[in-house]
C-alpha cells in the first residue's frame, strides 16, 4: 500500500525467440468492499530477451487502511502481435 493506493509492481520477461505482447490482469480483493478491483497493463511488442518492468495501481475508497489484508492474483496473457502478419 501506497497513500491508500495499492501498487503491485511488474516485472515481464520475454524468454522467447519471437517479440510478443503480453496483457497482465492484477485483481485485488480486501478491505471493506467484497467485490475484487481489477486494473490491466499491456506490454506491445515485447522483444526477445527483454524485459519490461511496469507497475499497477489501484486506487479504490474500500482498499485504504488494508496493509497485509489484500489477497493479489495474476491473470498473464501472451500473443504473438505477427502471428497472421504475411
Amino acid at each position: 500500500m501506497e497513500s491508500g493506493r495499492e501498487v503491485v509492481p511488474l516485472t515481464i520477461h520475454n524468454n522467447g525467440d519471437k517479440r510478443m505482447t503480453y496483457t497482465v490482469t492484477v485483481t485485488v480483493v480486501g478491505g471493506t468492499q467484497k467485490s475484487p478491483f481489477s486494473v490491466t497493463e499491456k506490454a506491445d511488442g515485447v522483444w526477445p530477451g527483454t524485459t519490461w518492468p511496469t507497475k499497477t495501481d489501484i486506487t479504490a475508497s474500500g482498499l485504504k487502511g488494508t496493509e497485509g489484508g489484500t489477497k493479489i492474483s495474476l491473470k498473464v496473457v501472451k500473443a504473438d502481435p505477427f502471428a497472421d502478419a504475411h
